[in-house]
């Protein structure tokens, strides 16, 4: 037996004895109400309460943890859930504590999930009537104890008055449950060590083997996903595949579906006391981007109906906070004081990582499957960038989803539609003749571009003049595009012999109206667009110098009012319009 078993078999033994010499006689604490109240704790489906037992699992050093189906009659829906692994075990008055409310060696502890010692009795009972506790700490014989929720009021449990839990007697595994251990546990059966079975599972989520085997898998994935190299965990006989929900660790499930991949930024990280004062602990904010075709099958086409690829779910839950405490995923929060998450927010990955010392500034409920974060965190988040990396992203992806709607109608080599209707147009408009100083200005703004391209391209200078006046001669309207926050949603500029239309990337104007058109039907309208702006354009250029400030003024105005305004229509519409009914869900 290993040092650390022994230390944990001693440890239990302490404790049970401790408890029995504070006169503790194993009573349920309000009795058969109690345990029927218990029922209704809140776990949100069958795989959150089995959750509870693979903790327990590891904090018992367990290296592989087993969910088994029994079935009766029919094989597709199962009559019984065995939770197997082959930790340490339990000493048979340690396995009578674990059935209690609150029975547990580990009282208080920070060190990985369990404290309080609510889990193994309120998990069970939350989705069967009845369950049964097997246990072991060598190859010998089973202890087991099981508990009834109806039987309580029937008087079964009765002694002296009092519901008490019976003591732990020499028991046999049920043969399905022998079996499966004997065929699937790494060791056989003589390496199980500790089996709960659930019975009479009349509020198990999900009625049929094939689908509570896949949304098993898929929830121990994401939950168990930074331990399970260390503890493997297996449904059925099927081992569970990490899964990062925010699809930045190689190796992970469908990290690599296809050629898109999420990538990963710089985390935040900061110290935050304890409640007590007396320690200091890190928090880590671990940050992901996607791209605008991440969750599309057809990368020309939204992520909707039947174009959502298996990413398109795990997102839609993670659209938030997720939140992990010493590495086991607890919840995804989505309410805070900083910022309201939209539909979009989905492509951005957040994940915050807390140690069990911080939990009260976390809100850990006794099931472990809610958080509340406090405020003292937002605004250690707050200061720590959080809002700015937010914003950031958020404005990226505008601009890359806006970038892919006019992809397939970039060429840089030909001209577009509106840059060959102007030069069609060009003797009708007839522009004033540009005076000294304007020539002065365009020669000057060619000249700068030549430079930039030249450092950029390491061409020589004179290379790159002679190649843009041949394009401002055969292209004598451009468009093209910056990112610039804050400035005008457009401007035009002079250079040479060239008109250049300039859309800026960072403004509503060019993520939500011009790019926000369907890729393959906006094309008209676009181009209807960049004609309007050409227009304008020319006539701000063609004025004289008090014109041309009346429009630069105006238009800086124009811009503020316009992407204040893009921006409450954004919030308008996701207020008054849910998740899209035909959404696929394909958990």
């Amino acid at each position: 037996m290993s040092s650390t078993a022994t230390a944990a078999h001693a440890r239990q033994d302490a404790y049970v004895r401790r408890i029995e010499s504070e006169g503790f006689g194993y009573e349920f604490t309000i009795a058969g109400a109690f345990v029927r109240s218990i029922r209704d704790l809140g776990y949100k489906n069958a795989a959150t309460a089995i959750d509870e037992l693979i903790d327990n699992a590891i904090e018992a050093g367990a290296q592989n943890v087993h969910v088994a189906f029994g079935f009766g009659r029919s094989n597709s829906k199962p009559e019984a859930v065995a939770i197997l692994d082959d930790g340490y075990g339990m000493l048979p008055t340690m396995l009578r504590a674990s059935i209690v409310w609150g029975g547990t060696d580990r009282e208080g502890s920070r060190q990985l999930f369990g404290r309080y010692g609510y889990g193994l009795p309120s998990a069970s009972v939350s989705q069967g009537t009845c369950f049964t506790v097997y246990s072991r700490t060598g190859t010998g014989n089973f202890y087991g104890i099981t508990l009834d929720v109806l039987e309580i009021g029937k008087g079964r449990y009765i002694q002296d008055n009092r519901v008490v839990v019976p003591l732990a007697r020499v028991e046999e595994l049920p043969d399905w449950v022998a079996e499966y251990a004997a065929k699937n546990l790494a060791g056989g059966l003589d390496a199980l060590r500790t089996a709960v079975v659930w019975e009479d599972l009349d509020r198990i989520t999900w009625k049929t083997a094939t689908a509570l085997e896949q949304r098993l898998l898929e929830h121990f994935g994401v939950t168990y996903r930074n331990w399970l190299r260390k503890t493997a965990v297996f449904v059925n006989g099927n081992r569970c595949e990490p899964l990062d929900p925010l699809f930045t660790t190689p190796g992970n499930r469908f990290y690599d579906y296809d050629e898109d991949r999420a990538e990963a930024l710089p985390p935040l990280e900061f110290k935050v006391k304890a409640p007590d004062g007396k320690s200091e602990h890190q928090i880590s904010l671990r940050i992901s981007y996607m791209p605008p075709t991440f969750l599309s099958i057809d990368k020309q086409k939204t992520a909707q109906r039947g174009n959502a690829n298996p990413r398109f779910s795990i997102r839609k839950d993670h659209a938030g906070v997720i939140v992990c405490r010493n590495g086991r995923q607890i919840d995804v929060v989505t309410r805070n004081p900083l910022t309201t998450f939209l539909n979009n927010d989905r492509y951005i990955g957040l994940e915050l990582d807390f140690p069990a010392e911080l939990d009260e500034l976390f809100g850990v409920t006794t099931a472990k499957q809610q958080i509340t974060i406090s405020q003292s965190i937002w605004d250690h988040l707050d200061k720590a960038g959080f809002m700015r990396i937010l914003k950031s992203l958020r404005r990226r992806w505008r601009e890359d989803q806006a970038d892919e709607a006019v992809a397939m109608e970039k060429s840089p080599s030909r001209p577009r539609p509106s840059e060959t209707v102007m030069n069609r147009v060009e003797d009708v408009l007839r522009r004033r003749p540009p005076s000294a100083e304007q020539e002065k200005a365009a020669a000057e703004n060619l000249e700068r571009e030549v430079e930039r391209i030249s450092k950029e391209s390491g061409l020589p200078l004179e290379k790159v003049k002679k190649e843009k006046e041949r394009e401002s001669r055969e292209r004598p309207y451009k468009l093209e595009t910056e990112s610039l926050p804050a400035a005008p949603f457009f401007r035009v500029e002079q250079r040479g012999g060239q008109l250049v239309l300039l859309l800026n990337r960072a403004h509503r104007f060019y993520t939500d109206v011009y790019a926000a058109l369907p890729a393959r039907d906006g094309t008209r309208t676009r181009a209807a667009l960049e004609l309007l702006l050409f227009s304008i354009g020319q006539c701000e250029l063609d004025g004289t110098g008090s014109l041309q400030s009346f429009y630069l003024g105006e238009k800086i105005e124009w811009s503020k009012r316009f992407d204040i305004a893009l921006a409450s229509l954004d919030e308008y519409v996701d207020a008054v319009q849910e998740v899209s009914d035909d959404e696929p869900d394909l958990r």
